[in-house]
């Protein structure tokens, strides 16, 4: 028994093509579509607008954005008195923002010397590759310029200030000339850098 290369079934279709199935398709297609389409109805008033697929409200997606962005992150300071980012994952386990919101509050609490210090710990135990250069370590509230951020240009061009509240010497690494930084600031004071 052989089927013909024309029929519905060697296409690999369920059910014939006749105008009952026709119709079936096309009503559940219509009322698809009706459903995507009618939170479309609420757009333009006020008050009332729900936030609904596919015509979001969501302010993510639909916020005005302020052009700098404060941020509470770790800072890294090199025996030559460099400074870079360090990774979040010494402040906490799990996602970026969770980690960051939590070190907002403790930062905000007067936690920031003991986050400090425990994250200077933790450098010396894990000893990555990429952060032996690190002597000291800063928490620190930054203000940064999302546009030039976004556009990757350089730090100093999007970072207009640092706020640190604590810091901390990575144990058993050798430190900056007799514990002042290239700010002239000795250790566990609050200082400000300039940008």
């Amino acid at each position: 028994m052989s089927l013909d290369a024309t029929s519905p079934r060697s296409l690999g279709a369920s059910t014939p093509d006749t105008a009952a199935s026709r119709a079936i398709v096309g009503l559940l297609t219509a009322a698809l579509l009706t459903a995507v389409a009618l939170p479309a109805r609420n757009l333009g008033r006020r008050g009332e607008v729900r936030d609904s697929f596919p015509f979001s409200h969501y302010p993510m997606f639909s916020a005005k954005r302020k052009p700098h962005y404060w941020v509470t992150h770790l800072l890294g300071i090199e025996a030559d008195g460099t400074s870079r980012p360090l990774h979040y994952s010494y402040l906490g386990t799990g996602g970026l923002n969770a980690v960051r919101r939590q070190v907002r509050r403790r930062v905000r609490d007067g936690d920031g010397p003991l986050l400090a210090e425990h994250v200077a710990e933790l450098l010396a135990q894990r000893d990555r590759p990429a952060d032996r250069g690190v002597v000291r370590v800063e928490v620190v509230r930054g203000r940064y310029l999302v546009d030039p951020f976004m556009r990757g240009r350089d730090r100093d061009e999007f970072t207009t200030a640092l706020r640190v509240s604590g810091t901390a010497v990575v144990p058993g690494r050798a430190m900056l000339r007799a514990g002042r930084d290239p700010l002239g600031v000795t250790e566990g004071q609050g200082h400000e850098h300039a940008a």
